[in-house]
C-alpha cells in the first residue's frame, strides 16, 4: 500500500502517483490494435455481438466481433445501412453483415475504447436500438 506523504498535499500526491502507475501499467499491458486488410482484399466482414455507435463528429460505426476469429472490430463511417437485412457499407467500401442479436463482446469493447482514444473521440452514443426500430435519423448512414 502506498502511504500518503506528510504535509497538506500528501493524499493528493499519493492519488496522482497511483493514477500515474495505473496509466503506465495500462500502456505496458495494452493489446496492439492493427488495421484490416484493404476492402479490395477483404471486402466483407461478418460481425456478431454487434452495436452501432455515433461519435461526436456525427459518423456512425459498426462495432462487434468478427465471426472468423472473434477479434474486436470497428468499421469506418457507415454510408449505407439496411435494417431489414442488417447489412451495411462503410466509407472504405467494405460491406458488413451483422448476425445474431445485437450485443457486446469484451474484445469489441476493448478495440472500441482504443479506437476512440486513437481517433480523439470525446463522446459517443449507442444508436443501435433507434436504427433498428426505425426511429433514428437514417440520413446519417
Amino acid at each position: 500500500m502506498v502511504g500518503a506523504a506528510p504535509g497538506p498535499y500528501g493524499p493528493h500526491i499519493a492519488q496522482l502517483y497511483l493514477c500515474t502507475l495505473e496509466a503506465q501499467l495500462a500502456q505496458e499491458t495494452a493489446v496492439p490494435i492493427w488495421r484490416l486488410p484493404s476492402s479490395d482484399e477483404a471486402p466483407n466482414v461478418t460481425l456478431s455481438s454487434w452495436r452501432i455507435f455515433e461519435i461526436d463528429a456525427g459518423t456512425r460505426h459498426f462495432v462487434g466481433a468478427d465471426v472468423l476469429d472473434l477479434t474486436g472490430r470497428v468499421s469506418s463511417a457507415i454510408t449505407n445501412f439496411d435494417r431489414a437485412t442488417l447489412r451495411g457499407q462503410t466509407r472504405s467500401g467494405r460491406v458488413y453483415q451483422l448476425v445474431g442479436r445485437d450485443g457486446w463482446s469484451l474484445d469489441a469493447e476493448y478495440v472500441w475504447k482504443r479506437w476512440c482514444t486513437v481517433n480523439d473521440v470525446k463522446s459517443y452514443s449507442d444508436v443501435t436500438m433507434q436504427l433498428l426500430a426505425g426511429t433514428g435519423d437514417d440520413s446519417r448512414t
